[in-house]
């Protein structure tokens, strides 16, 4: 018995030592607490004892056109699931970030400034908080900090109501991610007092919004009912529940029959609005009411003289469960009349052919208002000149379908973790309509490419709300998509997929970190994936493949391919004959796992009299040493 013991115990030690030491990756004090404390394991797998918090929102919202002045009441249902009783209660409001004096990233019209949200009244557990009173409440940035006397602190594992009313007015003229864009037209984003996200990394998300990073939201329930003027269609997150409320016979019709058409329904059309067709039941106010489901954040839209294409998909051959896909648009945006049939082809790519995660959502609108700009189910899009650009930009926008909305992540730190898949899982779908020689891989490799190696060019491991302009730019959006498109290439697409899949498996719904992200592709793989993590990952690297030690002879060619920083890339030999004709070379970038150059010897039949290595698609700061030219 006392050997079994002994066995066991190293058994279970050597289990420990393994665990802890798949990565040779840094690993943050506040995340290495998150592992002792077994909230999550060393294999990138949620531990034993993760949790995360939620809120159940009911909210009343009245929107008055004219004066742009959202009026809200909420009755707010937290779940404190975490193990520790809460001394305070954060909420967010963002619309603070037009108060005069706030340090923004992006300018403001001076029309727009304001003094800020205004709180009405805020209770919790029934006792009403002063809002002015600075003992009690912190408005710092576009967070509300209220600390919650002995009477009313949030115990582990326990529910609190919370009552908030406010008001606050949509800018006219600064449409930073939400905004207005005309008399009767508005997209209604970052407009509730929102309760900040409590973890078990950082305990209350303080990070303030100041224009640049966006989402970090728990997975919550919204009961929203939108009163608006009559004749307003309103678009929101989720699905709207009273249709024979709100819609008159005719646009009810085209609504049901949109549901469950493959095929484009026009649900308003321009002839509808030339012949005054009415719109909504002819009520002077009318209440629209939506519902979603654990869901990081709630939008919504209107206009009263929108066109409305519709149509359905299903997504899961399994369950036959269908998303409704909608997009509301002006007539004079002409690419938004294929916007609908776009939106349904990108839903379709992305559930059958990649990532193969059937979208998880039962809508999704996009709506015609400026700029490109994700919510759950909703997507704020301006005009473009082409039916590429638009399928450019849908695309981009729904893929944060799957992040941060489907996975929780915590873009105001890790914003590469979302943006940089929301512009490479769509590559292969926008390249089946690329014109000319640079499709979307070109141009995202180039412009990596062009700022790589700078004083900008920042590792991708450095905090999201730490960077400004370029740099965060160049670093979430382009390094970040090279990065993922590279690493599809050393693991092969189905290996890829298979692994992407199990961490939506582990962590749909969830809060998980990069850490995470990289253990769960180091265990799937099989391969301990620390020599690509830490050059693209953690590194000041940069792609510089250098062509040296050429030499011919005899009819045999040989070379040399130094990887002057280090950063895994593919290896493209392209050999250029008398004819003019081209024999092409490729490997993985996997090849740099274990080496820094690339020896190359072949034979030839024909004689050579160019060699160049890299393409369009391989970043590379200096192409200079990449070609080689016989003398003739």
């Amino acid at each position: 018995m006392k050997s079994f013991s002994l066995i066991f115990c190293f058994f279970s030690f050597l289990v420990a030592f393994n665990l802890n030491s798949q990565t040779d990756q840094f690993i943050p004090r506040n995340v290495k607490l998150a592992y002792d404390k077994g909230t999550r394991s060393y294999d990138g797998k949620p531990g034993p004892n993760y949790w995360q918090n939620k809120s159940e929102y009911l909210i009343e919202v009245k929107f008055i056109p004219s004066e742009r002045l959202i009026i809200g009441k909420s009755k707010i249902i937290y779940h404190n699931n975490s193990p520790d009783t809460l001394n305070q209660l954060v909420f967010r409001l963002y619309q603070d970030y037009f108060k005069k004096g706030f340090p923004r990233e992006f300018r403001v019209h001076p029309d727009d400034i304001h003094d800020g949200v205004k709180i009405n009244k805020l209770k919790i557990s029934d006792k009403e908080i002063f809002i002015n009173e600075i003992s009690v409440v912190n408005r710092i940035g576009t967070n509300l900090i209220i600390h919650l006397t002995d009477d009313v602190k949030i115990s582990p594992k326990s529910k609190s109501k919370i009552e908030v009313e406010w008001e606050s007015v949509v800018p006219k003229h600064s449409n930073i991610r939400m905004g207005t864009y005309d008399s009767t037209t508005f997209f209604i984003g970052y407009w509730y007092p929102q309760i900040a996200v409590y973890d078990d990394i950082d305990g209350w998300d303080l990070i303030p919004y100041t224009g640049t990073v966006e989402f970090y939201n728990d997975f919550n329930d919204y009961d929203i009912k939108i009163t608006v003027p009559k004749n307003f269609i309103v678009w929101a997150t989720g699905e709207l529940q009273n249709p024979t409320e709100v819609f008159s016979k005719e646009i009810q019709e085209k609504y049901y029959k949109a549901q469950h058409s493959d095929s484009v329904i026009h649900i308003v059309s321009l002839e509808d609005l030339n012949v005054n067709k009415l719109k909504t039941q002819n009520f002077d106010w009318i209440k629209y009411h939506f519902k979603a489901i654990d869901v990081p954040d709630f939008a919504f839209a209107l206009s009263d003289h929108y066109l409305w294409d519709a149509t359905s998909l299903v997504v899961d051959s399994s369950t036959n469960r269908r998303v409704f896909i909608s997009s509301a648009y002006r007539s004079s945006s002409r690419d938004f009349y294929d916007v609908a049939k776009i939106s349904r082809d990108i839903i379709e790519y992305f559930s059958n052919v990649f990532p193969q995660i059937p979208y998880p959502y039962p809508a999704m609108t996009v709506f015609n208002g400026h700029g490109g700009m994700e919510f759950p189910m909703m997507c704020n899009n301006g005009s473009v000149n082409s039916y590429v650009a638009a399928l450019g930009l849908a695309a981009h926008e729904i893929a944060h379908t799957y992040f941060p909305f489907y996975m929780g992540i915590n873009e105001k730190k890790y914003a590469w973790m979302d943006e940089g898949f929301a512009v490479m899982l769509p590559f292969d779908l926008q390249e089946r309509y690329s014109e000319g020689e640079d499709g979307p891989r070109e141009r995202n490799a180039l412009t990596y490419e062009n700022n790589s190696g700078y004083e900008d060019d920042v590792p991708l491991m450095t905090l999201s709300y730490l960077l400004k302009g370029n740099a965060y730019r160049n670093t979430v959006y382009r390094k970040a998509a090279c990065a993922y498109d590279i690493l599809r290439e050393i693991l092969g697409k189905e290996q890829f997929i298979k692994a992407l899949k199990e961490f939506a498996k582990f962590w749909n719904g969830k809060h998980p970190t990069p850490y995470d992200f990289f253990e769960t592709f180091n265990r799937v793989s099989g391969e301990k994936l620390d020599w690509f993590w830490q050059p693209w990952f953690y590194e000041k690297s940069v792609p510089d493949l250098s062509l040296t030690n050429v030499l011919y002879k005899q009819g045999e060619l040989s070379f040399d391919i130094i990887n002057k920083s280090k950063l895994p890339v593919p290896i493209y030999i392209k050999i250029t004959f008398e004819d003019n004709k081209n024999q092409i070379f490729t490997d993985s970038a996997l090849y740099w796992s274990k080496k820094d150059k690339y020896k190359f010897i072949t034979k030839l039949t024909k004689k050579p009299i160019m060699i160049e290595i890299g393409n369009r698609r391989i970043p590379d700061i200096n192409r200079v040493d990449n070609e080689f030219y016989f003398i003739k």
